[in-house]
């Protein structure tokens, strides 16, 4: 049994806490806020989440995949709204079996802490992280807590990292922001306590440089997420007063409007945040501390793979343990050997998928792209997939995914190029380009 330090009791610390204290470890879980089960500190500053193959694999490894599926709402496509309110509709996986779960951060992250504590995770609230001693094994909160193993878990702002890069010096960290900023708003239930909007769907309005999302929750309600500039054409400085916002939502997002009573409230009463990749070209500190989660990679949320990410972290570290016991120099340099190439290749995937949600899922040509990979999913579903498929449905790597993609982007880009309909499609040069590659799946 080793003495293991957590810092920072998000989704990915409380999980990988659990996960610990099933292996026997005892385990101490720090986190700076206070308990949010008590008082939800992050309230307006969620977006919703979507568990996927990687995350679900976490869950089920160790017992509560079943009751994290209860607390979520499936969703099977997205729903892509037009000025004039006229819908489109694009399904995610090959069938109705290939969904994403949509959950609430908060509810998410209690289920975790609490699953955690019930396991006899021992939980310390309001406690910053002030330094760590790496060569004697003490981590410094409000008091100095001796460790064999320490986890950070403190999410893109960690202190762990900011620890780590003091003996590193070597070792790099970037944090990068987009230009756009986002804003949670909210949906109601109808008065019937209804959805008021298809409740199977992700509720995209596309506008080129700036968006509205909706996602469901569990009782009739949609989160509701802004990203926009945050300066300059359609930016949040333009919008000043209740009437600048109303009357940006009736021109651009006009079907919204009237199921949004909130919404010139909200729009002012709730944070404006930030969204960032960061990276560090190394994970580890010799055997003894690890990055997890964000703290090590964290990503923008338009693939929804940010959890899912994190939540494979801990498989992967799981993984190791049952290869390598408590041999953590081992395990640590083989988790980041194997992991970071995969945050990377995540983070750059969400980046392009921000476009992709911004401006393509409004583009004839993409959506004709998107009905031509349903078509070869179905046709071929031994030998192909399509890169959305690989990153949400399957394990496969997401550096290995992303190469894929390329490779099939690249194919779909020549078949469209020539075409306007799927009427159209040249089968026989499908069935080529499907031949000429591995399996996929």
């Amino acid at each position: 049994m080793k003495k293991v330090v957590i810092s920072g009791a998000g989704l990915v610390g409380s999980f990988l806490a659990l996960m610990m204290k099933n292996r026997g470890h005892d385990v101490y879980l720090f986190e700076r806020r206070e308990d949010m089960r008590k008082n939800d500190t992050a309230a307006g500053r969620s977006i919703n989440l979507v568990a996927t193959s990687r995350a679900l694999h976490a869950f089920n490894k160790v017992g509560i995949k079943e009751d994290v599926l209860k607390i979520t709402v499936p969703v099977y496509g997205r729903m892509m709204h037009d000025r004039e309110g006229e819908l489109t509709y694009q399904p995610y996986g090959r069938d109705r079996s290939e969904c994403n779960y949509s959950v609430s951060r908060s509810l998410l992250n209690i289920l975790l802490m609490n699953k955690a504590e019930e396991a006899g995770v021992k939980f310390f609230f309001n406690q910053d992280l002030k330094k760590i001693d790496f060569e004697n094994k003490v981590a410094t909160f409000d008091e100095e807590i001796s460790f064999d193993v320490m986890f950070g878990t403190d999410g893109a702002g960690s202190q762990t990292r900011k620890e780590m890069l003091k003996v590193m010096p070597s070792v790099t960290e970037s944090v990068e922001f987009i230009d756009s900023d986002y804003k949670e708003l909210f949906m109601p239930a109808d008065s019937k306590g209804e959805y008021a909007i298809d409740k199977d769907s992700l509720h995209i309005w596309p506008r080129g440089h700036h968006m509205l999302m909706a996602l469901p929750n569990l009782e009739g309600s949609f989160t509701m997420t802004m990203y926009h500039p945050k300066t300059g054409q359609d930016g949040f400085d333009l919008l000043k007063t209740e009437d600048d916002v109303l009357n940006f939502f009736k021109k651009e997002y006009g079907d919204s409007v009237k199921l949004m009573p909130g919404l010139e409230k909200e729009y002012f009463e709730n944070p404006q945040g930030k969204l960032g990749t960061v990276r560090m070209s190394k994970w580890n500190y010799e055997g003894k501390v690890a990055l997890v989660g964000d703290s090590a990679h964290a990503i923008v949320p338009f693939f929804g793979q940010g959890m899912n990410c994190g939540m494979e972290d801990c498989s992967v570290l799981n993984d190791l343990m049952d290869e390598y016991g408590n041999d953590f120099d081992t395990i640590f340099e083989k988790y980041d050997a194997h992991q970071r190439p995969n945050g990377n290749a995540i983070a750059d995937m969400a980046l392009d998928n921000f476009i992709e949600m911004q401006k393509r899922v409004a583009d004839p040509k993409f959506l004709l792209k998107k009905k031509i990979e349903q078509y070869m999913e179905k046709e071929f579903p031994d030998k192909y997939r399509s890169r959305y498929g690989l990153v949400m449905y399957t394990l496969t790597t997401y550096a290995k995914a992303m190469e894929m993609g390329e490779r099939q982007n690249k194919f779909l880009d020549d078949i469209v190029a020539n075409i306007d309909s799927i009427d159209e499609l040249d089968h026989g040069k499908v069935k080529e380009f499907i031949n000429s590659v591995l399996p996929q799946k």
